[in-house]
């Protein structure tokens, strides 16, 4: 087998050359680009990974997200805009599971956790978002000086 080295690469262009013309090629990369530019204007729904800080533990979770194309690059080549830290007190939660030890097990709220992230992500859409695994909270008792300062006399403290 025989390589190709630097004279059968100058022939090939050479040859090239006699039958396509260099504006021909200029012309084309312009239409590609101008093309290109155009498509990315447009309205696309697309999965994106995301990473979720909910006070200091960190959750990957898939989303559908919709918005132009040139903003969806911008998520989906940056890994800065892919990260967004949430308070777990924004959060609305469905359930809470006792697991005993003082431990509960919260089921974050898909429709408040998509909230939460639309108000971070303003120039697109979050269609939906994936499920995230529930939380577990150490739940702590409060002495009986603190009781008699609470306005509804709940003796439980939630802590992470």
């Amino acid at each position: 087998m025989k390589y190709l080295n630097i004279e059968t690469g100058k022939k090939v262009y050479d040859f090239l050359r006699r039958y396509i013309s260099p504006a021909y090629i200029m012309m084309f990369i312009a239409a590609f680009v101008l093309w290109y530019i155009t498509k990315l204007g447009e309205t696309y729904t697309t999965e994106h990974e995301v990473t979720v800080v909910i006070d200091g533990t960190p959750y990957t979770l898939d989303c559908t997200i919709r918005g132009k194309g040139t903003d969806l690059i911008g998520y989906t080549m940056s890994s800065r805009r892919s990260s967004f830290t949430i308070s777990s007190s924004e959060l609305t939660y469905e359930q809470d599971i006792p697991k005993g030890d003082g431990v509960i097990q919260r089921h974050i709220s898909t429709v408040s956790l998509q909230q939460a992230l639309a108000a971070r992500m303003s120039d697109i859409e979050v269609v939906a978002v994936g499920s995230i695994p529930p939380i577990a909270m150490k739940v702590s008792t409060k002495t009986s000086q603190d009781n008699t300062d609470d306005n509804n006399g709940d003796s439980r403290e939630m802590t992470n």
